[in-house]
């Protein structure tokens, strides 16, 4: 029967090493689109909670809360790797000083966790905003002066039936995009009888 030696298997997997060291580096790219596609209602639920207006928590199962965990802290670990590598090709270290670089890779994660998010919410964000100018211009026009609590008010009711309804028809993402980047603004209409 034949053993197993470590330092032979560490070998092998140092010389196939230079062909899967950029299986991690891409998977931050798939990193950055979980964040900002399936992560993100974690962030607008303490949007909501310092009682921001304009944040609103489209549906989110309870089970993606440990899901999400998860699976961010494994492809925070598996886009580590590089740091082995890198440690061991390049500064002839032994391969076991790139754990030891590896934390800078997890903060990486961290940066692009947070950046996908509050990116998310920009796009939420610039919806209702647009959603609000939209409920002013249509008050303003028939004449109808409204408060500013009125108003937000309105939004909020208006702004959430929509986002509902795009969630229970599949095409949130779509509908969120489409507001936060239209050119069709409504034009402020106190501002143009000022003139």
């Amino acid at each position: 029967m034949q053993m197993f030696d470590i330092e032979t298997l560490i070998s092998q997997a140092y010389n196939t090493l230079d062909y899967w060291f950029w299986a991690p580096v891409l998977s931050w790219i798939g990193l950055y689109f979980w964040f900002f596609r399936v992560s993100y209602p974690r962030y607008l639920r303490k949007l909501v909670n310092k009682g921001v207006k304009w944040a609103i928590m489209p549906k989110w199962k309870g089970y993606w809360l440990p899901l999400d965990i998860l699976f961010t802290l494994l492809m925070a670990l598996f886009s580590a790797v590089p740091a082995i590598w890198a440690i061991q090709k390049w500064l002839d270290f032994p391969w076991y000083y790139g754990f030891a670089v590896s934390p800078f890779f997890l903060l990486l994660g961290v940066v692009f966790c947070h950046s996908a998010k509050r990116k998310a919410a920009r796009l939420y964000q610039s919806a209702y905003f647009y959603e609000y100018r939209r409920v002013r211009y249509e008050s303003e026009v028939k004449g109808i002066f409204r408060s500013e609590n009125d108003v937000q008010n309105h939004t909020v009711w208006s702004f959430t039936k929509k986002l509902k309804n795009a969630e229970a028809h599949g095409r949130l993402w779509k509908y969120i995009n489409a507001m936060a980047k239209t050119k069709k603004i409504p034009p402020d209409v106190l501002a143009q009888t000022m003139i």
